[in-house]
This record gives C-alpha cells, sequence and structure tokens, in this order.
C-alpha cells in the first residue's frame, strides 16, 4: 500500500530537486522518501519560512510502504494538520541547502564509513556504480573551493597513487580489518589546506597565451591552475595533464602548450581531430 502526495513548490525548489534526481543518480520517488525518512529523524519542529512570490510548480510521489508504517501516528503525534504544509516545508529545507551539503546527505551511509575509516586509519573497499572495486587508504572528504561536488582523498593502494574519487560515483564501502599508517603528512596538509581535485602539486606546465587567452584565464576560476611565473606572454603554472586537458579545452584556440612535450603532442591531436572535421 502506498499514499499519493501532491506538493506545490516554487519552481525554483522543484528544479533543484530535478537537478538532484539526475546529477546523483536517484528516482524521484526514491529522492523524495529518503528525504521525509531522514527529516523525521531529526524530531524538531518545521518553523521553515521561505519567502518566496512567483512561479510555483506541483510535484507528486508516492510514499512507500516503510515509510507510511506510523506514518499516521507522526501527524497526530507532531500536530500536523496539512501535510501538504510539511512536505513543502521539508522539501524546502532540503533544497536550500548547498549542493555538497545535499551530497553528504544523500550518502550519508557512504560518507559515513568513509570518516570512520579515516579516524580509525583503516583501508577500505569501494565498489563503484560501474562495479569496479579498488582498496585504498582514506585520508580526506573534501571539496574544491569553486566546484560544488564532494571527493574521496585517498592512497590507491593498486596503483601505488594517491587518488581523487567523486563520492556521487560511489556505489558502496567495505571497512577492511587492515590498519594504515599516515604516508605523507605534509602533501595530506597540503590537500586539506588548499584542495585540488586533480592533485597537481609538484606537477608544472608551461604554456603561451594570446590577449585573448589571458583574459579568458584570468575569468575563468573554476579549475585555473596556478601561476608560478610569468615572462610576458608565457606562465609556468602548478598544473597535473588532467587538470591542463580540463581547463584549457575551454579556449584551445587562444593557449599554445609548451611543455611537457607529451602533453603538447596531446593538445596537437586535439587539434588535428577537430581540424578533420572541418575538411
Amino acid at each position: 500500500m502506498e499514499k499519493k502526495i501532491r506538493v506545490t513548490l516554487p519552481r525554483k525548489i522543484v528544479e533543484i530537486l530535478e537537478n538532484d534526481i539526475e546529477e546523483f543518480f536517484i528516482k524521484k520517488n526514491t529522492l523524495l522518501n529518503y528525504i521525509y525518512a531522514e527529516k523525521i529523524k531529526e524530531n524538531q519542529e518545521k518553523k521553515f519560512i521561505y519567502p518566496y512570490k512567483g512561479e510555483t510548480s506541483v510535484i507528486q510521489f508516492n510514499l512507500n510502504k516503510k515509510n507510511l508504517e506510523g506514518y499516521y501516528n507522526f501527524l497526530e503525534e507532531n500536530n500536523i494538520q496539512n501535510e501538504s504544509e510539511f512536505f513543502r516545508e521539508i522539501l524546502i529545507e532540503y533544497a536550500s541547502l548547498g549542493k555538497k551539503k545535499r551530497e553528504c546527505f544523500l550518502f550519508k551511509e557512504i560518507v559515513e564509513r568513509i570518516n570512520y575509516s579515516i579516524k580509525e586509519k583503516r583501508t577500505i573497499k569501494i565498489v563503484f556504480r560501474d562495479e569496479k572495486n579498488i582498496e585504498v587508504e582514506p585520508y580526506l572528504i573534501e571539496s574544491s573551493k569553486l566546484e560544488v561536488m564532494n571527493y574521496l582523498f585517498c592512497y590507491n593502494l593498486r596503483e601505488g597513487k594517491w587518488k581523487n574519487y567523486k563520492i556521487k560515483y560511489i556505489k558502496s564501502i567495505y571497512i577492511k580489518n587492515t590498519s594504515f599508517k599516515l604516508r605523507d603528512k605534509e602533501f595530506i596538509d597540503k590537500m586539506k589546506d588548499n584542495f585540488d581535485p586533480f592533485i597537481s602539486f609538484g606537477q608544472y606546465i608551461k604554456i603561451k597565451l594570446t590577449t585573448g587567452g589571458k583574459k579568458i584565464f584570468n575569468e575563468i576560476e573554476t579549475n585555473r591552475p596556478q601561476v608560478i611565473k610569468i615572462d610576458k606572454d608565457e606562465y609556468i603554472l602548478e598544473c597535473s595533464h588532467e587538470k591542463a586537458k580540463r581547463y584549457f579545452s575551454f579556449f584551445l584556440d587562444e593557449v599554445e602548450i609548451l611543455e611537457p612535450q607529451d602533453l603538447r603532442e596531446w593538445f596537437k591531436e586535439k587539434y588535428r581531430k577537430a581540424l578533420i572535421k572541418y575538411e
């Protein structure tokens, strides 16, 4: 048995919910039932006020069997007279969180297991959404200043490398009995103080920018490499290969990669493939 819930919400709130459904690979019914189940655990009176005048939309979902158990007792115990108003408040409260906080809320169990393993210095097995799995030493859950997503910073035991993995791609976490010792406190502290999803510390590239490229470089802040030295049009940047590929792909025609050679060749191949399409 299920109960249909119908709620009128500000259009902006509905858009946030719809974006989260797509971004975090979750069905609408699952998302809204999860929000309800977690919010009633907080056991606090809802006094959330969202001053809004503008376009509204209706969202509908079915309260599942598990949530329906005790639902009417919950309404009575909390003197909730208007079901729609109650759901409006908890959904607005959820949607008003920042995206990084919403992600941690939705992946609460995974985040809690990771934090426990970090505290206890226990290795973990990660199973991803595509069913691939790895074993790592977990060190931090962090997010970059301008990117609205969370990462697990860890040491991949199979590859023998420092890695960042997006939390949203993690399906499950298994905490192993194996403990580990801190590998490189100085490096970990650097990541904590100035988190970089691409782990660029100690990696450098040399580029040449056009006048237009300089303007774009100054404007695009997300994933922008740290400038080490500028000599007229040439820049030395602290930047990993992956970061360079992601960042400079936005304005390929305004930048020339000078060093290292293998990265320069990657961009040349990019240009070559693009040119073929126009011939």
